[in-house]
């Protein structure tokens, strides 16, 4: 009997200690989850306090990219525009001229309207979105109020005597430095806006197939993928990218302005106008269009230089096309990049293909800025 009693007491013993140790366990798990609440509260805490420094802005804050607005440009717009208002800011998002046909996909599918087209930023507040260069920026940009610049390409041009906000970081996408920006503020988008955010990545990486593609892109697509409902990013991007391939009805000038962006260096300006082809007898043919559109345009037609990019990225196709505007745009490719640039006869031809924004920019401006100056 006392044996028997001896038992019960040993069993109940080891319930309580076993009981004692479950509770030591999750006390502690919520210690632990207590800890990291408080945490980030206080990293949110410590991201917002950049504000403070902007102190109180008196009237509409204009969130804009870059002139020939592509996806990116776009979408980084409208999504940084909704998180300004989300923090109780008058934001609105601006374009600086006609959007492409693969950002009016991706706008329709967000069913969200083209944001208004600003034609003097003068005495305005405003915010820069994927660009730093005043010849890339809206019309009176010297004579605005810069809040803030948020980029992934270099430093550019645009300076300002006040503090601002400045994030630049050598991503994929602009697209997904907001994304970061609205996790460090313990914010979340929209549906519609992380659409144009999904689709502004998917843009600029390629379907993260890009050379610039990041893991921060990668991480940013799978979430906002998820809150805009797309479980299938491959076929969206199919879509965009067949939309982005369509030039119909559009002149060559037209198709060339369509991605265009302008650069100075060296004394020299110069641009680059982007085209997307589906294969390489369409890159051929695009190349012999714009080769035509430079050969009509004026001798002392601004500015200094051009180069169209011809880029195919389908299929397992990777390569680029280049045609320069006149000779000594191509002793620029060729000075840039020797004999891995093929010519053609007509565009030098590149495999595999490069990055505006990694590659060509930085080799036409290194090119040019070793050249005396006039």
């Amino acid at each position: 009997m006392i044996r028997e009693r001896n038992r019960w007491l040993i069993f109940i013993l080891i319930l309580l200690i076993i009981a004692a140790g479950i509770g030591g366990f999750w006390a502690g798990k919520s210690a632990e989850s207590s800890k990291y609440r408080a945490e980030r509260e206080l990293n949110v805490l410590l991201n917002r306090s950049e504000l403070e420094g902007l102190g109180e802005i008196e009237g509409t804050v204009y969130v804009t990219g870059h002139k020939s607005p592509d996806s990116d440009t776009v979408g980084s717009s409208i999504a940084y525009a909704v998180l300004l208002q989300k923090l109780g800011y008058d934001a609105r998002p601006v374009v600086l001229g006609d959007i492409n046909n693969e950002t009016k996909f991706i706008l329709e599918s967000a069913k969200l309207d083209v944001p208004e087209l600003m034609e003097d930023a003068s005495g305005s507040n405003m915010i820069l979105v994927d660009h730093s260069e005043y010849i890339q920026s809206a019309d009176g940009l010297q004579n605005a109020n810069i809040v803030s610049i948020i980029d992934h390409h270099g430093d550019g041009s645009v300076t300002t005597g006040n503090q601002l906000i400045y994030d630049a970081r050598p991503l994929g996408s602009t697209a997904t430095i907001i994304w970061i920006r609205y996790r460090n503020y313990g914010l979340e988008p929209d549906g519609q806006t992380a659409l144009v955010m999904m689709g502004a990545i998917l843009s600029d990486t390629k379907n993260l197939m890009s050379k610039t593609t990041t893991y921060a892109d990668s991480e940013a697509l799978k979430a906002l993928s998820g809150i805009a409902g797309i479980s299938d990013t491959d076929a969206f991007y199919q879509k965009m990218y067949e939309a982005s391939i369509s030039y119909d009805g559009m002149t060559p000038q037209e198709i060339f302005k369509s991605d265009y962006k302008e650069y100075e260096s060296g004394g020299k300006k110069y641009a680059i106008g982007c085209i997307n082809a589906y294969d390489e007898q369409g890159g051929r043919d695009m190349a012999k269009t714009m080769k035509e559109l430079f050969l009509s345009l004026p001798a002392d037609d601004e500015p200094d230089m051009a180069f169209a990019q011809i880029n195919i990225f389908n299929d397992g196709v990777d390569v680029t096309y280049i045609v320069p505007s006149d000779e000594a745009a191509a002793e620029v490719i060729e000075a840039a990049f020797g004999d891995s640039a093929v010519f053609d006869g007509t565009a030098y031809r590149l495999e595999p293909g490069i990055s505006r924004k990694q590659v060509l920019v930085p080799a036409i401006t290194d090119v040019l800025a070793a050249y005396p100056k006039e």
